[in-house]
């Protein structure tokens, strides 16, 4: 405050110095230049109004530079692997947790379910733009209830995370592996490519190179009844409905036994490569490095003689 007014009386004392300096110049011009006189005195003004405005004018301040707030990506932050997802599944279920099984109920027939899971068949009906039938579905859940989704690979969440969030489910989060499940409650899953994983004819006959048993190992995950109908010879018949989704650990053990090295290569296949798919989960599951699904249908006949369709 001191600073203006000292600024404020420098100004005025200087701004009468110079009205009286240009009144004696005007009286002094009069005599000369009428006009020379008139042109000194807007000089003399424009000059006292310029050093008023400088000295009380405030520097302007820059407005603050606005930031946006990332949006995060679900598929960057709500799908886990495995161990991040299963993590999640503290306390009860379908009352500290949900879980949502996306498969068909034919692939539920066959592997098994989380018992209390809720299904909604994602190809029936997200596939289909059916949005509505999750919040028919889960209706009674509450917003920020913790819900977990699986599907038998991974793509069907990751093709219908999104939509649970859009529904409005604000603490959903999908698996982003294979699955494996058995009726005594085991929950196991895998990472599986299936680009190199899920082989045709030509690939998964040029692993059987060497003794069956020893250089490389096949198992059939047919019924065994179908099994008895051809078989190839040294297979080891593990039928999926029979033993893996019956009975995980009592089917591993088995495995062990038979193929005690986990980096082995293993062939397995079934009549059209559904079964098979199975049982490469629960195997890989284990740690078996090596598993490969024919992806394709075999005939065998009562000779162990194979053809492809």
């Amino acid at each position: 405050m001191y600073i203006y007014h000292r600024l404020y009386f420098i100004e005025r004392d200087t701004i009468k110095l110079l009205i009286k300096q240009s009144q004696r110049e005007r009286k002094m011009l009069r005599k000369y230049n009428p006009v020379l006189a008139f042109i000194l005195l807007m000089l003399v003004t424009s000059l006292v109004l310029g050093c008023s405005s400088q000295s009380t004018s405030q520097p302007s301040l820059a407005p603050a530079p606005v930031t946006e707030t990332p949006t995060l990506d679900p598929f960057q932050t709500n799908l886990l692997e495995f161990d991040a997802w299963k993590e999640k599944m503290v306390g009860k279920i379908n009352s500290d947790y949900y879980v949502i099984d996306l498969r068909s109920p034919a692939e539920i027939k066959l592997e098994k379910a989380i018992d209390g899971s809720i299904n909604i068949d994602a190809k029936e009906t997200l596939a289909n733009s059916n949005v509505n039938i999750i919040r028919e579905i889960l209706g009674a859940i509450p917003e920020d209830a913790l819900i977990l989704l699986h599907c038998k690979s991974g793509g069907r969440v990751k093709a219908n995370l999104a939509k649970f969030i859009e529904a409005g489910y604000t603490n959903v989060y999908g698996l982003n592996s294979w699955t494996a499940f058995d009726a005594k409650g085991y929950i196991g899953a895998a990472k599986i490519n299936a680009n190199t994983e899920h082989i045709k004819p030509d690939a998964w006959v040029a692993k059987m190179r060497g003794e069956i048993g020893k250089d490389y190992y096949i198992i059939d995950t047919r019924d065994q009844v179908d099994h008895e109908t051809g078989y190839l010879k040294g297979a080891i018949n593990l039928g999926v409905a029979e033993t893996f989704t019956v009975n995980h650990s009592a089917t591993m053990a088995v495995v062990g036994k038979a193929i005690p090295n986990k980096d082995s290569i293993i062939l397995v296949h079934c009549n059209a490569g559904t079964k098979a798919r199975v049982a490469q989960a629960h195997l890989k599951a284990e740690g078996y490095t090596n598993v490969f699904v024919l992806d394709n249908r075999m005939i065998i006949d009562k000779d162990g003689n194979y053809t492809f369709e």
